[in-house]
């Protein structure tokens, strides 16, 4: 196998507004060139597009569809990351733009079986083109940092803590209804794309629920934020992002959507599993962890199994190019 040169990619709108997924592919970059490979990501700074062997595109967002296709033409190796699931039955336009990615890519990677599943309940896929990684996480946020740093810089006693973008299909209005009757306060660290969710958010969220603006990834701020929190909160229609590792190495009590890609990643007794769409459910999962003092296996069962960059060995493999 020849070394090669990898050009990471995605739709053209993705960075206008920074969540999980953009936050992704900067670690994505980084944690592949630990691991030898010289990976760029697509920029004003970046060689052109001959000086690649391998393009590795992020998302089927149709409007990424031209990109591709020029990828294509030029004659690379393009290996697709969808990120993408569908919690309910998609659109035949939603699946078509899914299936034209596909025929495209010389390999589909998928960051775990359950994700795989959920696309191939809807659109057909060469199985010859699968491959699989894992989700991944900096150890940086098992290192101890200042618990009171987080509370002191925003004037918090006790809070439970949501990091993510805030949008329709996160759910935090779900989150907001089920816990506005709560002493301790739920405070959102996130930008948002869509502001009438946003405003709604706010609207219905009680005066001591806080919402924050972004912090830097990996931050001592951010990392004191999770540390410090009573619990972490994610109850999305999708599975939960990498926020949700962050906060497993951090040691801190988790409350997540139930089903099949919470129960391939930490199992029935890790986290707190909710009913997304139950304030009832969301409720007893916060008094479970409120009351339930976090298992030192989750902390262990994340470093040993989601720990960057060794997580992306799989990827690497699936980027080379054959002599």
């Amino acid at each position: 196998m020849s070394d090669s040169r990898v050009l990471i990619t995605t739709y053209p709108a993705a960075f206008l507004h920074r969540g999980g997924g953009e936050l992704e592919l900067v670690d994505l970059t980084n944690n592949l060139r630990q691991l030898g490979v010289r990976a760029d990501l697509y920029g004003p700074s970046v060689q052109p597009l001959n000086k690649y062997d391998v393009v590795l595109h992020y998302s089927v967002v149709p409007t990424g569809i031209e990109f591709v296709r020029e990828v294509k033409a030029a004659g690379k190796k393009l290996v697709l990351l969808p990120s993408i699931w569908w919690s309910k039955a998609p659109s035949q336009a939603e699946k078509d733009s899914a299936a034209e990615f596909f025929r495209l890519a010389d390999v589909v990677v998928f960051k775990s079986n359950s994700e795989y599943e959920n696309v191939i309940e809807h659109v057909r896929l060469d199985s010859g083109k699968v491959a699989f990684y894992r989700w991944g996480v900096d150890s940086c946020f098992e290192e101890v940092v200042d618990g009171q740093l987080f509370r002191k810089t925003y004037r918090l006693d006790d809070y439970l803590l949501a990091v993510g973008i805030i949008e329709e299909r996160k759910n935090q209005l779900s989150a907001i209804h089920a816990l506005r009757d709560s002493k301790i306060p739920l405070v959102f660290v996130g930008d948002y794309r869509d502001r009438a969710y946003y405003e709604a958010c706010v609207k219905a969220a009680p005066a001591h629920f806080k919402f924050l603006p972004y912090l830097q990834p990996k931050s001592e701020v951010l990392r004191s934020a999770l540390q410090g929190a009573k619990a972490f909160i994610e109850v999305s229609l999708e599975p939960v992002g990498f926020s949700a590792f962050e906060a497993g190495l951090s040691r801190v009590p988790m409350v997540v959507s139930a089903g099949a890609w919470t129960q391939e990643h930490f199992g029935k007794e890790l986290v707190h599993q909710v009913d997304p769409m139950s304030t009832a459910s969301i409720q007893r999962g916060v008094e479970a962890a409120l009351k339930t003092p976090v298992s030192p296996e989750l902390q262990r069962h994340v470093h040993n199994k989601y720990l960057m960059p060794q997580c992306l060995e799989p990827l690497v493999r699936a980027l080379k190019v054959r002599a």
